[in-house]
């Protein structure tokens, strides 16, 4: 091992220093154990080459010692604190089966001679001509990049650290403001100490000592202008003022949803060695095991969309807040070779205490075994009464298919899970479709593919997609009518195609199965609607909200249901809750603003809409948006921003009527002729396939 690597070194703007056991970057300093360092020392005593699991193992954990599930464990610290991804590696390389390769070059502390600014992605570069060579010579480069990072790294911390302690706006705004101010104080001191030694050259002294003597210098002028800047915005702040965002605070009024007993959740399992296929099974599995406790009689099971929100080995009072449930079940996966470990822990959400802590080591080949001992081991401990009788059948009536099948099906279903456009549509029916290739006889997989075709029709108006909806959903009909998800297919199916009777039919038939099947009780909710039965429509959600209290889609039902029947504030009241659970939810956001826009408060709702957009740009967000803008009389913005929903969602016939409108007011005749005829013509494809739309 090279002995000038123990006293620290730089992999590209990273500091490793192995005696403090630390990784210091520009989002401040990670945190390594012993074992870890040490293995992260093989690899940078050796870059560019090819080190194997074998000789790592020898020399970090002694011959004899060590395991293949330590080194990984090691590996993906080492992954965690460096920012690395397995994927798509900027330092770590894994060669599956072999060992692990560093891939960028080390630099040793010890022969740096250059001032390094911790956060740069290189060095200075400057060249010999009398500017650039003059300004690095008194240290104003070096201090201008050391004020950006630490200015960064303060707004960072602030917008943290100052949101988690619920710390007023405008503190926020004066820290960033007072580190912008800061900028050209930092370059004048840095300059202005120079001139003042009298060196506009440094005088030739000892490497060493002229590090330390810049660095006193940048130090001192970073500091300085920090001070300086905060009097002066500190003055401005108090006679003239800063300015303040403009946000709509969701009210913390709102009552969350109460922690049921026997309710539990299946976090994401964590992916410990990084590759696409462990990604797989560990998203399958954990995926598996929502659908087989949610059978469970009396077991209460947040859904998989609610669960996924969150990370791997979330805080217990993270999941217990978002989820509302009172147990967890989380873990991680590793496949090497052709052998799988699984590790799985139940957590009682209240304490954090562990109730079952178990290791699995299986051949890959008995995945479905390891499944279900998982589940009939979690549901043994978390004690939920059952009768004799029914004490297995949440296992009964699932199909088991061929491996290589199912990680095809697994592989769309994930796709399909993303948010939806028409290509991640086609990508996901492509996997599908390839599952049935290798098991014709695959009944979740034909109604994966229902459901993706349902869903391009959504968002395309073909036809076609409805015909080859059916087609697929009548064949998982046939090759396993006891799987609840082929029921709820087909109810999604019926339901867009106008054939309410049906859809109902199919509804009633996936909960009779699977009696805490959220979608399918929001599906049959929306079919009472239709059929003006109101009342059982809202007890219906009421029911899927008691069945699952986290889970963000039945609440916002309620919310739609709600606003569809003109009672705004409610379904505001609805909306705000989703958000308060999952602050990040862009649809409850929107849908929130469509709320407090149809009872009159145009400007929360145009706040709303932008707050959602910048999460993630959805063609109806734009569309409601663009309607706001319209109504407030801004024709040209409106006509922007409805061009934005048309590009999204060109099969959407209302978003080329929205469109067609802004343009007629906007002057612009011609064009919004053509918009009204495109909406016409989908109107009329929307017809062929549902008759009473």
């Amino acid at each position: 091992m090279n002995s000038d690597l123990l006293q620290g070194f730089y992999l590209r703007d990273l500091l490793v220093e192995p005696v403090k056991g630390q990784v210091i970057g520009r989002d401040g300093a990670e945190h390594l154990h012993s074992k870890a360092m040490e293995v992260l020392l093989v690899l940078a005593s050796n870059p560019g080459t090819l080190v194997t699991r074998d000789a790592i193992i020898e020399e970090v954990w002694g011959a004899g010692h060590g395991s293949q599930e330590a080194l990984s464990h090691a590996v993906g610290e080492i992954r965690h604190a460096l920012h690395d991804h397995a994927d798509h590696p900027e330092f770590i390389q894994t060669l599956p089966k072999r060992g692990y390769r560093l891939i960028i070059e080390t630099r040793p502390t010890a022969s740096h001679t250059d001032s390094v600014v911790i956060g740069a992605k290189s060095g200075l570069g400057v060249t010999d001509s009398g500017l650039l060579q003059n300004l690095n010579q008194r240290g104003v480069l070096e201090t201008a990049l050391a004020y950006l990072l630490l200015g960064w790294l303060i707004i960072q911390i602030v917008d943290i650290v100052f949101s988690q302690l619920m710390l007023p706006a405008w503190t926020g705004t004066f820290v960033t403001v007072l580190v912008i101010a800061g900028f050209p104080i930092a370059i004048l001191l840095s300059w202005y100490l120079e001139f003042r030694d009298g060196r506009a050259v440094l005088q030739e002294q000892p490497r060493k000592d002229e590090v330390r003597k810049r660095f006193s210098r940048t130090y001192i002028s970073v500091i300085g202008a920090l001070a300086i800047a905060t009097v002066f915005v500190f003055i401005y702040d108090t006679n003239i003022g800063l300015p303040e965002a403009t946000t709509i605070e969701i009210e913390k009024s709102v009552h969350l949803p109460p922690v049921l007993e026997n309710s539990i959740a299946v976090l994401p399992f964590l992916n410990l060695d990084g590759s696409e296929e462990t990604q797989i099974f560990s998203n399958g599995l954990a995926d598996d095991l929502i659908t087989r406790l949610s059978r469970v009689p009396g077991l209460l099971v947040s859904s998989r969309g609610d669960a996924f929100t969150l990370d791997p080995n979330s805080r217990s009072s993270r999941v217990r807040d978002r989820l509302r449930v009172a147990f967890y079940l989380e873990g991680s996966v590793e496949i090497i070779n052709d052998e799988m470990r699984v590790i799985v822990q139940l957590i009682d959400s209240a304490t954090g205490f562990h109730v079952l802590s178990k290791s699995f080591d299986r051949p890959l080949k008995r995945y479905f075994d390891l499944r279900d001992e998982i589940a009939k081991l979690t549901v043994a401990n978390v004690r939920v009464a059952l009768p004799a009788e029914t004490q297995l059948s949440f296992l009964s009536d699932y199909q088991e298919s061929d491996l290589d099948a199912w990680v095809l099906y697994r592989t769309g279903k994930e796709i399909f899970e993303r948010p939806q456009t028409l290509k991640s549509l086609a990508e996901s029916i492509r996997y599908f479709e390839q599952a049935l290739e290798l098991d014709p006889q695959y009944a979740a997989a034909h109604a994966g593919l229902c459901d993706a075709f349902v869903a391009r029709f959504i968002q395309g108006s073909s036809a076609d997609d409805i015909d080859n909806a059916e087609m697929a959903c009548n064949t998982a009909l046939n090759t396993n009518a006891r799987l609840y998800m082929v029921h709820t297919a087909l109810g999604e199916l019926y339901r867009q195609t106008g054939r309410n009777r049906e859809a109902e039919v199919a509804y009633n038939e996936a909960l009779t199965i699977s009696p805490t099947d959220a979608q399918a009780m929001i599906g049959l909710s929306r079919i009472y609607s239709r059929q003006q039965k109101f009342a059982d429509a809202e007890e219906l959600l009421h029911t899927a909200i008691d069945a699952q209290p986290g889970n963000w889609r039945t609440i916002d039902s309620l919310g739609g249901f709600l606003f569809t029947a003109g009672r705004y504030a409610e379904a505001a009241d609805a909306f705000r809750l989703v958000v308060l659970l999952d602050p990040e939810n862009f649809e409850a956001r929107s849908h929130l603003g469509s709320a407090l826009t149809m009872a009159g408060d145009f400007e929360a709702g145009k706040i709303l809409f932008e707050e959602a957009l910048a999460i993630q740009p959805r063609q109806r967000t734009y569309s409601n948006l663009g309607v706001i803008y319209y109504y407030l009389g801004d024709f040209e913005k409106s006509v922007a921003t409805h061009r934005k929903a048309v590009e999204l969602s060109p099969g959407i016939g209302q978003m080329w009527t929205n469109l067609g409108d802004a343009l007629y007011f906007a002057g612009q005749a011609e064009e919004s002729e053509d918009a009204f005829r495109r909406a016409a013509d989908i109107s009329r494809q929307r017809l062929q396939t549902n008759p009473s739309s």
